[in-house]
């Protein structure tokens, strides 16, 4: 394509305007966006920028590189100096407007088209090399993901959005010349509706589009991996990042029409670009957990040194721990039973936990900006200290709204896997961080003995179940043989009769031995309740009108739900 050619279909196609002819006959080989990166610009590719001036240096580097003419994305009028600064190199000018997408430019010439629609081709297989170069070559020390998403916008003429695996919508993007605020940005659109990729679940079937699973060039020699939603009157689509567990999602609207053979080539290579960056993301997130879970095992087991090198660590981690922390530690329920369910292998097993260690991470961040996290097997632990604005005593309530946070998250993350939380006390002293841990740890073990799955307890809430966990952690025959005495004939009763003498003492104990609340509840009457009270003493030799034997059997139930020994079949058959 010559360079005439080429301004023709800008001024035909894109309402450009043809300022400087610059030399009709010369060469078109290409498209070359303007790019900071050595080496962006070919022989015979014409610049395409939006600087706001065309200074001398510039144009001379555009010159040297042998650039046949400069696409100015603009609204102002070049200037007379310009004008003649080119006339003198004898390169062409042209005015675009800024709001053209840039992947209009790129399929300007009839030629280009024809290849594309045939799906091979000079013309595709050279926009191939600039979207791989214009994507890749840029990436090292001072690459971002931010920056690879603002050159991706750029090229494909679409707002996109990067999600991360554990569904974190990292960049967003636009290409230039669209209006702030003309419509619901993607990234807003994404939130609004709570639609992440990562989740599978966020749209129902009835609004996802699943037929179209590949978009292909024409001829089908290169394909990429799409997932088409629609919501509303809106469309868009995500692809993956990577093959086997995906690094990521990109997402794109399709409000601007179909894809074209360049979109397509555009997002084959965006994938790679993409999976480099989020990968050197993801190496530096796990060097982090390991040196944060490291800095945890220490704690826990008392070899960190002086307490001076233990702050100093602290705070290298982003966490000023010198007057005191409080624990919490999140567990996944029944680990081995979901591992067993799912037969994941290692590298899953290792991705599943950084997920929970990443979405508790991002939890604890809107709360606090005072703590630090680590890993540490199935568990993820935090020290939380006090900050500027928030006292010791305000940290337990903050804790306990943590725990419902990443609750609700993990559950939206992962649905059929739960987490149960376990939360410690302040303490002032630093020196006593071990201590916190060990009791935010009893919290967790009780809470999920007691209340089961998805459980939340703090150790001020445990009371006498703390007691009796230590006799069980130390003696367990103690607690045996403790149960065996007081409550073992009433369950054993309960489990071959089907008579709920366990549930209405329990009832009736919590209710401050009173008969008339306890018959309320049960909705029965209180002879019918007496008559129960009265079978549990034939069983147990203990009174419940006596404040000793009360006590004990308040004992054996804890002693049970510690021990895990419930009646085995309960039901609403009558008493015998």
């Amino acid at each position: 394509m010559t360079l005439e050619e080429f301004f023709d279909n800008l001024v035909g196609e894109l309402k450009g305007r043809r300022i400087v002819p610059g030399e009709p006959s010369r060469a078109v080989r290409g498209i070359a966006p303007e790019d900071d990166a050595a080496g962006w610009l070919g022989p015979d590719e014409v610049v395409v920028t939006a600087r706001e001036t065309l200074d001398d240096g510039f144009l001379d580097d555009v010159v040297g590189a042998g650039a046949p003419a400069v696409v100015w994305r603009t609204k102002a009028e070049p200037a007379a100096e310009t004008v003649l600064m080119l006339e003198e190199r004898g390169m062409g000018l042209a005015i675009l407007p800024p709001g053209v997408p840039l992947r209009r430019v790129t399929s300007l010439s009839r030629e280009r088209a024809k290849s594309a629609a045939n799906g091979a081709g000079d013309g595709l297989l050279r926009y191939s090399h600039g979207a791989a170069r214009a994507l890749l070559e840029p990436s090292g020390a001072t690459s971002s993901v931010e920056a690879l998403t603002e050159r991706l916008a750029g090229l494909l003429g679409r707002p996109v959005v990067v999600e991360d695996p554990v569904g974190r919508l990292l960049a967003e993007a636009a290409p230039s010349g669209v209006p702030p605020g003309a419509a619901p940005s993607l990234h807003d659109f994404l939130e609004e509706n709570g639609l992440r990729a990562s989740r599978g679940s966020g749209l129902d079937d009835s609004r996802r589009e699943r037929r179209d699973r590949y978009a292909r060039l024409p001829g089908g020699f290169l394909s990429v991996t799409v997932e088409r939603w629609r919501v509303g009157d809106r469309e868009l689509f995500w692809t993956p990042v990577g093959t086997g567990t995906p690094a990521g999602y990109l997402w794109m609207d399709l409000d601007g029409g179909p894809l074209e053979p360049q979109d397509i080539v555009v997002l084959y290579w965006s994938v790679r670009a993409l999976e480099a960056e989020l990968g050197k993301e993801r190496v530096r997130l796990e060097t982090e957990l390991g040196v944060r879970g490291d800095f945890v095992d220490d704690v826990i087991s008392g070899h960190h040194g002086n307490m001076d090198l233990l702050l100093q660590r602290a705070r290298y981690l982003g966490a000023d721990l010198a007057d005191g922390a409080m624990a919490v530690v999140v567990d996944i329920d029944d680990f081995a039973g979901y591992l067993g369910r799912r037969r994941l292998k290692e590298p899953a097993i290792q991705e599943l936990k950084r997920r929970l260690a990443d979405a508790v991470r991002l939890q604890a961040r809107d709360l606090f900006s005072n703590f630090l996290l680590g890993p540490r097997s199935d568990n993820v632990i935090l020290f939380v200290g006090p900050s500027e604005g928030v006292a010791p005593d305000e940290l337990p309530g903050m804790a306990l709204d943590l725990a419902a946070r990443v609750q609700r998250y993990v559950k939206g993350l992962l649905p059929d896997l739960t987490v149960s939380v376990g939360v410690g006390r302040f303490k002032g002293n630093p020196s006593a961080l071990s201590d916190a841990y060990s009791e935010a740890e009893v919290a967790l073990e009780i809470g999920h003995r007691i209340q089961g799955p998805s459980s939340v307890s703090t150790f001020e809430q445990t009371g006498t179940y703390k007691l009796l966990f230590r006799v069980l952690q130390e003696e367990p025959e103690e607690l045996e043989t403790f149960y065996a005495e007081t409550l073992e004939p009433v369950v054993r009763y309960d489990s071959r009769y089907g008579t709920e003498l366990v549930h209405t003492l329990t009832t009736y104990l919590g209710n401050d031995a009173s008969t008339a609340r306890t018959a309320s509840e049960l909705f029965a009457h209180r002879h019918t309740i007496r008559y129960r009270l009265d079978r549990v003493r034939e069983l147990t030799r203990l009174d419940v009108d006596k404040s000793e034997d009360r006590e004990r059997l308040t004992l054996g139930i804890k002693a049970m739900q510690l021990l895990g020994r419930s009646p085995s079949k309960p039901s609403s058959f009558s008493d015998r």
